[in-house]
Parts: C-alpha cells; sequence; structure tokens
C-alpha cells in the first residue's frame, strides 16, 4: 500500500533547523520562505498522490474511505493554498451547483468539479466510477499546474498571520457547518486537519517570536480545540458554540498578541481588524474596507448627516417618502408590511428587507442588481414607485438646506454633489451594524446568560438543520468568508402562498429579471437573519408570518418538500428530520439574535 510523505513535528523541526543554520548567506526571511516552499510542496504532493490513490479504487467502500484520506491531505493544504492560489482551490473544492458567469453578459454556466462533486458521486445509486475518475484527472491537473505556478514566491512574513486567521474564520463559518462536506458530514475530522495544519505552519516561523511561550499558547491552544473536535463522534452532535466561544476565540487573541509579538506592520486594512478577539464584536469588521475608495472617513458628524439624508421626505418627488418610510428603526429597519409601499399608497411586488448589515454584502436588493450601497441608493431615487425622482433634484434640494450645506463642508471638500449625498445616506448604512445581540455578547464571552435551548438552536443552526450552509456565520447572511468578496443567491423555491402540498412557487422570477439564464430562475440574494424577531413578515414576497412557518418550510426541503418542482433549485430537497423542539430551539437561537437599537 502506498503511503504518503508527511513531514512530522520533528521532521518539521529539522527542516527548520536545517534551513536556519545552515546557510548563513540568507537571510531569515529568504529562509523563512524557502521553508514554507518546501512544506506546502511536500503537502500539495501529498494531496496529488491520495487523488492518485483514489483513482485507482473500484468499490464504493473503498471509494468513500480513500476520498475521506485524499479530503485530510486537501485540509492540511488549505490555509496556505487558499490564500496564495485562490482559484486553485475554488477549483478543488466548489459547491456542487452549476456556476452563472455573468461577467462578460453572455449565457455561460460551468459546471462545478472537485471534491464536492465527487462526494456527491459516491452515494449515487449506480455508483459513476468513470465520472468519479474524470474528476480526479482534473483535480491532478489542477495541482501539477500549480507546482509550475510557484504561488509562493510572492511570501511575505505578515501572510502568516493573514492565512491563519483566515483559517481560524473559515472553520467558524464553514468548516463546522458542513458546507464543504455536505454529504459524508466527514467535517469534524477535516477541522482537525486543519487546526493540525495551523500548527505546521506556525512552527515554521519559530525565529519569528521573541516570547517563545506564545507558540507553545498557540500549540496548547490548537491541542484543545482538536481534543474538543475528538470528543465527538456524530457530527449533529458537535458543540459548535463552545468550540467557538472557548477556541477559536481563544486562539484569535492569542493571534493577536503574535502580531505584536513579531512587531509586524500590515501594510493595509483587512475587512477584519487586527486587534479584533471574537468575530462577533462590533469591533470585528473595518466597515471602510467594504466601502468604494472615493468614500469620506466615517465619524459621528457625518453618520448623524447620513441619518438625517436617510429621514428626509423631500428627497421624494411628491414629498411622501423617506428612506425610513419602509426601513423603521422600531422594526430593525423594516416596515411590517408582506410588500413594501409605494409612493402611491399601493404595493411593490416584494417585502423590505432591513438596512441592518447591508454593508457587508457585495450585493444589494433582493435580486443583486446594485453591488454596493451608493449605487442602491440611486436605484431608489429613479424609481417611478419610490423617490420617483433625479439626483440632481435632490443635490438642489440639500442646497437650500444651510444646515446641510455647513455640514457637507465639514466632510466633504467637494461640499454637495450627487456622489457625497449618496455617500453620506451610505455612511449612516454602514454604520448599522450593532453586533451587539444577547447571541453576540455571550459568544464573545461579554455575557454568561444566553438560554440552553439558544445555544442549542445555534448548534442545530450550524449542523443539522445546515442553515449555516447558506446564512454563513458571523453575519449569518450569503456573503462567504473569510474574504467577504461575494454574496451568494440561491433557488429555495418560495411559495405564492401559505401551502404546504401541491404549492405553487411565487411569480417573480428575481435575478432572472436581470440575467436572463434558466439556473437564474427564482433565485434571490441570501439576506441576514440576525434581527429576524423583528423583521416579519418573510421571504422576497412576504409570504410567511411566523418563523415557525419559516423553518416548516426549510424542515420540508424547501419548495420541493410542498410540491414545487424547480429544477434549478439549490436548497437540498431532502427533509431535515427536525422535531418539533429542534425547531423551536433554531427559534430561539434566532431570538437571540436580535439587536439593540436605542442608539439608531
Amino acid at each position: 500500500m502506498r503511503t504518503f510523505f508527511v513531514l512530522s513535528k520533528g521532521a518539521i523541526f529539522s527542516l527548520f533547523a536545517f534551513l536556519f543554520w545552515g546557510c548563513q548567506s540568507e537571510t531569515n526571511d529568504d529562509r523563512l520562505k524557502k521553508a514554507f516552499q518546501i512544506k506546502f510542496e511536500a503537502d500539495i504532493q501529498n494531496c496529488k498522490e491520495s487523488l492518485e490513490l483514489l483513482q485507482t479504487q473500484n468499490e464504493r467502500d473503498s471509494l468513500i474511505f480513500y476520498f475521506k484520506k485524499s479530503r485530510l491531505a486537501f485540509k492540511q493544504c488549505e490555509p496556505v493554498l487558499s490564500f496564495y492560489a485562490s482559484s486553485t482551490y475554488q477549483a478543488l473544492n466548489q459547491v456542487n451547483l452549476p456556476k452563472i458567469d455573468e461577467d462578460d453578459n453572455a449565457e455561460k454556466v460551468i459546471n462545478a468539479k472537485g471534491y464536492q462533486v465527487i462526494e456527491e458521486l459516491l452515494v449515487e445509486e449506480h455508483l459513476p466510477v468513470k465520472d468519479i475518475r474524470k474528476q480526479i484527472t482534473n483535480m491532478i491537473t489542477s495541482l501539477d499546474l500549480l507546482k509550475k505556478l510557484q504561488p509562493l514566491q510572492k511570501f511575505q512574513k505578515h501572510h502568516i498571520l493573514w492565512l491563519s486567521r483566515n483559517e481560524l474564520l473559515r472553520i467558524s463559518s464553514l468548516g463546522i457547518s458542513g458546507f464543504d462536506s455536505p454529504i459524508l458530514l466527514n467535517s469534524l475530522d477535516e477541522n482537525k486537519q486543519a487546526l493540525e495544519s495551523l500548527r505546521d505552519y506556525m512552527h515554521l516561523s519559530e525565529v519569528l517570536f521573541s516570547e517563545k511561550e506564545l507558540l507553545s499558547q498557540w500549540d496548547k491552544q490548537l491541542r484543545a480545540a482538536s481534543d474538543m473536535i475528538t470528543s465527538y463522534e456524530n457530527f449533529n452532535d458537535f458543540d459548535r458554540y463552545h468550540f467557538i466561544r472557548d477556541h477559536i476565540h481563544s486562539l484569535l487573541a492569542t493571534w493577536v498578541l503574535i502580531c505584536e509579538d513579531w512587531n509586524i506592520e500590515f501594510p493595509f486594512e483587512q475587512k477584519i481588524d487586527y486587534k479584533t478577539t471574537s468575530f462577533f464584536s462590533p469591533n470585528t469588521f473595518v466597515v471602510k474596507q467594504f466601502a468604494p475608495a472615493y468614500s469620506s472617513e466615517s465619524n459621528k458628524e457625518l453618520i448623524a448627516l447620513g441619518k438625517d439624508l436617510f429621514h428626509d421626505k423631500r428627497f421624494s418627488k411628491d414629498g411622501k417618502m423617506s428612506c425610513a418610510s419602509c426601513h423603521q428603526v422600531d422594526k430593525a429597519f423594516t416596515d411590517g408590511r408582506q410588500f413594501a409601499q409605494t409612493n402611491s399608497g399601493g404595493n411593490t411586488k416584494r417585502n423590505a428587507p432591513t438596512v441592518l448589515y447591508t454593508a457587508l454584502q457585495n450585493a444589494q436588493f433582493y435580486d443583486a442588481r446594485s453591488g454596493g450601497l451608493e449605487e442602491q441608493i440611486s436605484a431608489v431615487i429613479k424609481n417611478k414607485d419610490e423617490f420617483h425622482n433625479q439626483i440632481k433634484n435632490i443635490v438642489e434640494v440639500t442646497k437650500k438646506r444651510s444646515e446641510y450645506v455647513n455640514r457637507f463642508k465639514q466632510n466633504y471638500k467637494e461640499g454637495v454633489t450627487a456622489k457625497t449625498v449618496r455617500n453620506a445616506i451610505a455612511t449612516y448604512e454602514r454604520s448599522l451594524l450593532p453586533f451587539n445581540s444577547s447571541f453576540d455578547q455571550n459568544i464573545s464571552k461579554q455575557a454568561n446568560n444566553l438560554s440552553q435551548d439558544a445555544i442549542t438552536g445555534f448548534n442545530l443552526f450550524m449542523g443539522k438543520a445546515k442553515c449555516g450552509t447558506c446564512h454563513f456565520a458571523p453575519v449569518f447572511n450569503g456573503t462567504i468568508p473569510p474574504n467577504f468578496s461575494h454574496t451568494e443567491l440561491e433557488v429555495i423555491g418560495v411559495p405564492q402562498s401559505v401551502k404546504w402540498e401541491n404549492a405553487e412557487v411565487d411569480k417573480d422570477l428575481g435575478r432572472f429579471d436581470i440575467f436572463p439564464v434558466e439556473q437564474r430562475k427564482h433565485a434571490f440574494k441570501t439576506p441576514t437573519v440576525r434581527n429576524a424577531k423583528l423583521t416579519a413578515p418573510y421571504m422576497h414576497n412576504g409570504v410567511y408570518q411566523t418563523l415557525d412557518d419559516v423553518i416548516k418550510f426549510y424542515n420540508l426541503g424547501g419548495g420541493a418538500g410542498i410540491g414545487i418542482d424547480l429544477p434549478n433549485q439549490t436548497l437540498p430537497p431532502d427533509s431535515l428530520g427536525l422535531s418539533t423542539q429542534e425547531s423551536e430551539q433554531i427559534i430561539a437561537f434566532l431570538h437571540s439574535l436580535t439587536d439593540s437599537l436605542n442608539s439608531y
């Protein structure tokens, strides 16, 4: 039987010693880079050999066995591979759904490939061995090409910190939810391997530590996290809440200390703050990294100006509507109606979504027709059912108000312009990131009063119920961590009325009206579930009045479970098998995500 070349802890130390003391003409940075290259190339070779071994199997049991082995080899590569070669990482580990390429306005549908495709092929009734081998061949080709590209040529020592924190977030949001092991649910073992990889690569960096105890602390915390995973045999039983609170956040705090110990000066800010010790904190995100480059620096005065503009009805043509008309603070910036109201008192065709946390997504509106908040604001201004106005008219209205003019001059050197008016409103909206719910405070160890039902509900949400595979922690929307650069759309089969049998799909085609490709029919952006207690009714058409009905819909398998036949449904059609008590516990968790909004 073939054995893979694995660098043990002792071998890693030997490699470290050889490189750092074997060649005196090189700098420490050069040696560190070389050590990373050798380790990464060994990990990639292991992954390739695991695939080659998988390719020789014919029987289902042996294929599944060696598939799991190959997945562990892949997870060993994951922290470095995903950072330096994201396209290769995606090619190996993408969701088994067709990708719709909208970039060039061509109807381009790209079939999925990689591990997740193989995972689903492995459980088909008639085992498609040829198709599996074809997938493996493509994956091996991707790894061979990666070797030629030598992605670590741009290695810098601060990259070690970036990729390590990325992996901690990836494990917290995607790993423990089963996002990339949806069928075999092998995520626990895979996350242990990812933690082991973080240990290995940090040990290569030992020379950078002034306080060696920090490296030992990192080791101990990784081992404790791994031991917790080992103590659970069943994916659904895993206590994700305490894993994040007691282990991931402890590692994150140590990560901050390592940054200080290395005396790192990062070249720029990332979307996650370098000082945060929780992924669920008001200080977690650097919101300006989600704003356009021209955006003015946020401050209390600019936020207050944007808030006043948000509530100003003079911006609509007839003077009857403001942004706050449909986004009311006491309803978590929604309006409580099934359909948002038009400027003439009628109904639009969709429910009003919350504005809370919209800054942390890359698509606005249910059909994702706007990329950023400024663009979204322009669309509302022009919409005949909303402001029915032109931005130049709004600029003129603003210029006639001396209190507005002076405040604009204080925050923008160009004063009142179309761009600055939109940016001021957007800056207020970007401030709507409270992260102060009971859940946030408890998982961040700022409180210790979360109910057991809410804790169990979170574990169900992220585990058995699979909610977390579309509503990604920590924002619980469709923007994918750890890079937060893409917001997902899903086809779940929302009905036009509440029926649990022989239902009919809602007639709204969603993204298809913007980009007419068959797979985009009934596709809608995945919204945040934060503050769901306050934002009824639910879904893009407000069809469900209660969270009980929402959970029932998903528990039945979405549209497919209530008689709707949508070939392009992205939500798995299988029943989740949730009991009444489990459904209530998920709702208890959702209620625990209710923020205090008094300051807004």
